[in-house]
């Protein structure tokens, strides 16, 4: 994305990303960057640690335009290309929507994970106040959907058999 935009073109407060061919600029709301926070504190907290957990860093999807996920949990040893990561060292993924009902978390990002054998993809939406937890990805989404309402524990489990405990009370809301 840096060849495209240099990053002083880019207005204060506001993140750009590729995805599907079409460019996508919303600045970052004060509820995505505090969930995104508890979430990553949570996962610190574990024995995955620092090191493998990051923020809107690229991930590489070959054949398709690259995403930078809200969080990424790397699997151990992953190895870094360039600026980024290969999809194929991801263990999971999470989201935080910046509008109501967004098809790009709920649809396209859905698929595309999914199709690229990401185990665990959670959608934390500040506008439901729900977090949607997707495992068992197949060619056309992902066979088992949980939805856990903010406020209730949340607990992730990583094919590796890493768990990270989130308390989901601390997530922000947004009307």
């Amino acid at each position: 994305m840096d060849d495209l935009l240099a990053r002083d073109a880019v207005p204060d407060g506001y993140r750009v990303e590729i995805f599907d061919g079409e460019v996508i600029m919303t600045p970052q709301s004060p509820e995505q960057d505090v969930t995104v926070a508890v979430a990553r504190y949570a996962v610190w907290q574990t024995e995955i640690g620092r090191d493998r957990v990051f923020s809107d860093v690229l991930v590489r999807f070959p054949g398709e335009n690259d995403a930078a996920p809200d969080l990424t949990i790397l699997a151990q040893g992953a190895e870094r290309l360039g600026n980024g990561y290969s999809c194929k060292e991801v263990l999971a993924v999470a989201e935080v929507p910046s509008r109501p009902d967004d098809d790009k978390d709920y649809v396209r990002n859905v698929a595309k994970y999914a199709r690229f054998g990401i185990e665990l993809y959670l959608i934390a939406d500040p506008f439901k106040q729900l977090c949607t937890l997707m495992t068992e990805p197949h060619a056309m989404g992902y066979a088992k959907v949980q939805e856990i309402p903010y406020g209730e524990p949340l607990t992730l489990t990583l094919s590796t058999g890493e768990r990270i405990e989130i308390d989901t009370s601390e997530f922000p809301v947004r009307d």
